[in-house]
């Protein structure tokens, strides 16, 4: 019996008389060709990615979470199973994690290999095991299994952990994200901006001059005071219509990519179901900050991510925003314009 059928039987054993959302057996071929692509040679050593997130439909996630530990757990040993046949390793014990794409229809899926070095593996297990447990205790007490919890534990290294040299540059390894203080630095910023409603109307200097051109008398007084009150009477309804919609813009630094930031509030993040702004880098958490519109200003807050969010280079817990400011998460960076 090969590794496929041995990794099928046991996900037919974990969901026993329920019926799986989908064929875990594509699921396992589609995470062996995702190690594949993904395994890179670094320092002479084929080495295969050790992060592994499966998307799932909404729907379906109700139905598998009571099952998310002992199914990564499989899907583990099937990778790493198959790495051992080809004689690949890792820089630690393979992560597999699950997470909600609203885009996708009941029974469908995606998974996405990824390549990370040990310490940013070390910090997505810590995450993923703290993530498990608030499902656990928000999950009823009918639901829940009684197997073994997934063995989310840092991961030791195996023999030194190959480190990726410079002609990876290209690559999917990410840099080593920097260490970062445990204390948020004071908050960077003060709000400057004057209230609009404090400004006084301006009185024009002239007022359609080419208009009461020619006028004399009475008529060209007349004409400039009416012309006046209009001018006054419009820019008092102007002050007094209703706000615009808040609208703002993140400019990715090194590629352009422009994230529309429309609403009050916007989540940045790694999950899909619960961010607005969605990034694909394994250093940035399901849901790591939150852009807030107060009416007048933008503000910032980091929500505990794992690597913190920094303004300007400096880390912050919340500060309000300027345009222009750099905003970083995990090892993406961009330009905020409000």
């Amino acid at each position: 019996m090969n590794f496929l059928n041995i990794f099928e039987d046991h996900v037919a054993g974990i969901f026993g008389a329920t019926r799986a959302p989908f064929s875990f057996k594509k699921l396992a071929k589609q995470a062996a060709r995702e190690m594949e692509d993904q395994t890179l040679v670094i320092n002479g050593v084929n080495t295969a990615p050790a992060l592994y997130t499966i998307l799932i439909a909404n729907d379906d996630d109700p139905l598998m979470a009571p099952y998310y530990p002992e199914l990564s757990r499989e899907i583990s040993e099937f990778v790493k199973a198959q790495a051992e046949k080809k004689r690949y390793v890792f820089v630690g014990e393979p992560l597999v994690r699950f997470m909600i794409d609203p885009s996708l229809k009941s029974g469908k899926f995606s998974v996405f290999a990824e390549n990370v070095d040990a310490p940013t593996l070390g910090r997505l297990y810590e995450e993923e095991r703290a993530y498990q447990q608030g499902l656990s205790q928000s999950m009823p007490a009918q639901s829940r299994r009684q197997s073994a919890p997934m063995p989310i534990s840092v991961p030791s290294q195996p023999e030194p952990a190959p480190r990726a040299s410079a002609q990876l540059a290209s690559s999917r390894v990410p840099a080593v994200a920097p260490d970062l203080a445990d204390d948020a630095a004071a908050d960077p910023f003060a709000p400057s901006m004057p209230d609009p409603a404090a400004a006084p109307i301006p009185v024009p200097k002239t007022i359609m001059r080419e208009q009461i051109a020619g006028m004399g008398g009475a008529a060209a007084t007349g004409a400039a005071m009416g012309a006046a009150a209009s001018i006054a009477a419009n820019m008092a309804g102007t002050r007094n219509a209703a706000p615009a919609q808040p609208h703002a813009q993140l400019v990715d630094v090194v590629t352009g990519d422009v994230h529309e930031v429309n609403g009050s509030q916007c989540i940045i993040g790694r999950e899909r179901a619960a961010s607005n702004v969605v990034l694909r880098d394994p250093n940035v958490s399901r849901r790591h900050a939150q852009l807030t519109f107060t009416g007048q200003d933008w503000s910032i807050e980091d929500l505990r991510s794992t690597n913190g969010t920094m303004v300007n280079n400096r880390r912050i817990t919340r500060c309000p925003l300027r345009d222009g400011d750099l905003l970083t998460f995990g090892l993406s960076t961009f330009e905020f314009r409000g």
